[in-house]
């Protein structure tokens, strides 16, 4: 017991030792380990000055590109969306258990969406959803139910304006299409197989083709049936593309790429169209390309990167075939303007009237040439 007692003693005198020892080294002024007084007051009074004040919340910092919830952009471009259904002449045929002369019809009913265009009840969709129909039912989504006549169209770029007699407050709001970059968040909001209002589906803009007569979105948020005409968003809820359609491979549909028709590209051509009924254009006939880097180096155009576009196909019969133009040549100036990019030219050929002849500039082997370009329509068919 004895012996116990004194080991107990000395484990306490150890024990006290180590406390003093460290107590030591925390005031020691040369110390690591000395504890600074100044330090910790600091610290305290900037924890209470913090507290009282209100900040902004994490949620509330994050940009609308990484914002938890697009339900607010939902809620904004939703009512401006409607479903619509096209009722086309059905097929006539006898019944196979009817008595003798019973015949059966079907019924062909297209499905789509749509996009309040104005307050006037003009309303733009594509026109595949339409096209061969004798009505034209649209629903709102409020609950209420209009038939609708066929202002006009643009076949080729699958749109169709439609009017109903009421007036649409819930109009759309437009977004800038232009400035949509791959990468961006976007949303596309429809009625897929006419079951479900204002059903959202959420992806990034994929790619981007900025033709000149045939822009397009390429997105992976699904576009299925039913959604085609709808409304393509971006996270302000403002419309930036009228969904278009699914090109798939497979024949169950379900893998497939997902385009989009800029709504800069669509104004023009509904404005057009609600004018007078259709969309006049020149036809050019040849497809172009701007390089990136890559491209350029590859082709080694001859002029300054950042410039021209490449010709990359043309169309037998065309007016660029006519002209003389060929693939591969470079386009760096059109009726007395240079050709910067994919957008600028746009805006040059949407400028020259219908039939106007122009003296276009092109580098072929890295040599200028001058040609003469005779615009003209495109002949139906």
């Amino acid at each position: 017991m004895k012996l116990l007692a004194n080991l107990i003693h000395i484990i306490k005198f150890a024990l006290l030792g180590g406390i003093a020892g460290f107590a030591v080294l925390f005031f020691i002024p040369e110390s690591p380990m000395k504890f600074n007084w100044q330090e910790a007051q600091n610290a305290w009074a900037f924890y209470l000055e913090s507290s009282t004040k209100s900040g902004p919340t994490l949620v509330e910092t994050l940009s609308p590109d990484h914002a938890s919830s697009y339900a607010k952009a939902i809620e904004k471009a939703g009512p401006s969306v409607v479903s619509v259904q096209a009722r086309r002449k059905g097929r006539v045929r006898p019944a196979k258990d009817g008595a003798k002369g019973d015949m059966l019809v079907d019924i062909s009913v297209g499905v789509g969406s749509g996009v309040i265009f104005d307050k006037n009840g003009h309303i733009v969709t594509n026109y595949h959803v339409i096209a061969g129909s004798y009505s034209i039912a649209v629903h709102f989504s409020s609950g209420l139910r209009k038939y609708a006549k066929v202002v006009g169209f643009d076949k080729k770029e699958d749109i169709a304006v439609l009017k109903v007699d009421i007036p649409t407050p819930m109009l759309a709001e437009f977004g800038n299409s232009s400035e949509l970059r791959t990468g961006d968040i976007v949303m596309a909001i429809g009625t897929p197989f006419g079951l479900f209002t204002n059903s959202v589906t959420q992806g990034i803009v994929s790619a981007i083709d900025h033709g000149p007569l045939d822009p397009k979105i390429q997105t992976d948020a699904s576009i299925n049936y039913g959604n085609s005409g709808g409304a393509l968003i971006n996270t302000k809820g403002q419309v930036i593309g009228i969904s278009r359609a699914k090109f798939s491979v497979e024949k169950n549909d379900e893998i497939g790429i997902n385009f989009a028709t800029p709504i800069d590209f669509v104004i023009e051509n509904v404005n057009q169209i609600i004018k007078s009924g259709r969309v006049a254009r020149n036809w050019l006939g040849i497809g172009l390309e701007q390089l990136n880097k890559a491209g350029y180096d590859h082709f080694d155009p001859g002029v300054e990167f950042g410039s021209g576009l490449l010709v990359r196909a043309i169309e037998e019969g065309s007016p660029g075939s006519e002209a003389g133009l060929q693939e591969r040549d470079f386009l760096v100036s059109f009726d007395g303007a240079s050709v910067e990019n994919m957008a600028q030219f746009r805006k040059l050929f949407l400028a020259i009237p219908i039939g106007k002849e122009v003296e276009i500039e092109v580098m072929r082997k890295k040599k200028h040439l001058k040609l003469q370009l005779k615009l003209r329509e495109k002949k139906a068919g």
